[in-house]
């Protein structure tokens, strides 16, 4: 799709210099992803410090954001939807240390890159984790190719960054992991059984280093919904759109149709429509299809059962523009990949107003943050 390398150009031209970036996925991965004729993630790479310099560059171009995790005790990572110049194509940003849920596979001070064809990539060790480990610890094959690259970037990286990558690993998996990780770098085919034990290894140590209530918290998201039929292929919680009037719900109806989202409209009334045997009806349908409901006036009553699973209802006036009806849509219905809805606002120009500064939100954590 021409779109798409119009993107990795406007990542090239528009990333200020000095902010430390990289593509990810290898040359495989940018391959398939370049290959790909639907809406695929890109991800990359960027420098916990840079990372505020690089949303900022992006966010003219941003028309949402639909996952954001900032617990350092997870894969610190944004996904941003980019405008329709590029497709709607979206970009995983990862920052910070390389991780598979909480499991480690690379620290940043580890972290190098080297100059690829369409942008700065991973390589030595890093680019190691970002072939091999992620695929191995997500319980997915590894291809020929991927596992060639992989082998390169091992062979060729300097013998004491190999070391020290190795001992993080006996540091986050136990003895046993890097020993696997060595000998299918050497050559060794990759079976069911071993690929099981990365499975069992990433879980272990997501548990041990992030704790059991961190993981349910990302892993919710997998009863929402069919993923294949859904926008951006990820399931999405159901949203109430509250307008004023018929022609504001006239707008987000042609809005949301544009981007292949079904509505319904639901009358005002006591009871909202919510309570009703066709009000659950339509509840579990936009649940599973990522459909939204409209309804006018300011005030939602209803069952107080579906009211929380609803989350809060998106009020929209006449001056929201198109934009706006987008950006609020993105975050609504992503809300369960999205751990602080403030910061996501922020980050997509859709909230003005900055109650605490970002550089400081998340230090609360583990002393870092990204974004600034």
């Amino acid at each position: 799709m021409q779109s798409k390398r119009y993107l990795l150009e406007h990542l090239r031209n528009t990333v200020p210099a000095g902010v430390r970036w990289a593509l990810r996925g290898g040359r495989c991965g940018l391959s398939a992803w370049l290959a790909a004729d639907t809406v695929k993630d890109l991800d990359v790479w960027v420098h916990g410090q840079d990372i505020g310099a690089f949303i900022q560059a992006l966010a003219p171009d941003t028309v949402g954001a639909v996952s954001l995790e900032s617990d350092p005790r997870w894969l610190q990572h944004i996904v941003l939807v980019m405008a329709e110049r590029f497709g709607g194509q979206l970009v995983d940003v990862a920052y910070g240390d390389l991780k598979v849920g909480g499991a480690l596979t690379c620290r940043e001070v580890q972290i190098t890159t080297r100059i690829g064809p369409h942008g700065p990539m991973l390589a030595g060790v890093a680019a190691v984790a970002d072939l091999l480990m992620r695929k191995l610890l997500r319980g997915k094959a590894v291809s020929p190719s991927r596992h060639a690259e992989a082998e390169l970037h091992w062979h060729t990286a300097p013998v004491l960054q190999r070391k020290a990558w190795l001992g993080d690993l006996r540091a986050t998996f136990g003895d046993g992991l890097p020993g696997r990780v060595q000998a299918i770098l050497a050559g060794r085919r990759i079976t069911g059984r071993e690929r099981a034990a990365f499975v069992l290894a990433a879980a272990r140590a997501s548990l041990q280093h992030s704790g059991l209530p961190l993981m349910l918290r990302r892993r919710r998201r997998l009863v929402l919904g069919r993923r294949q039929r859904t926008l951006l292929k990820r399931p999405m919680a159901p949203v109430l759109f509250l307008v004023s009037d018929e022609r504001g719900a006239d707008r987000v109806e042609s809005t949301l149709a544009e981007m292949g989202v079904a509505t319904h409209r639901v009358m005002p009334g006591a009871t909202a429509g919510l309570v009703s045997w066709r009000g659950v009806v339509r509840f579990v349908k936009a649940w599973m299809y990522g459909n939204a409901l409209i309804r006018c006036g300011n005030v939602v009553s209803g069952s107080p059962v579906l009211a929380p699973l609803w989350g809060d209802p998106v009020r929209l006036d006449a001056a929201d523009t198109r934009a706006d009806i987008l950006r609020s849509y993105y975050l609504a219905a992503h809300r369960w990949y999205i751990d602080d809805p403030a910061m996501a606002r922020q980050v997509t120009g859709s909230d003005t107003v900055t109650t605490e500064p970002m550089a400081v939100r998340g230090a609360h954590l583990q002393g870092q943050q990204p974004f600034s």
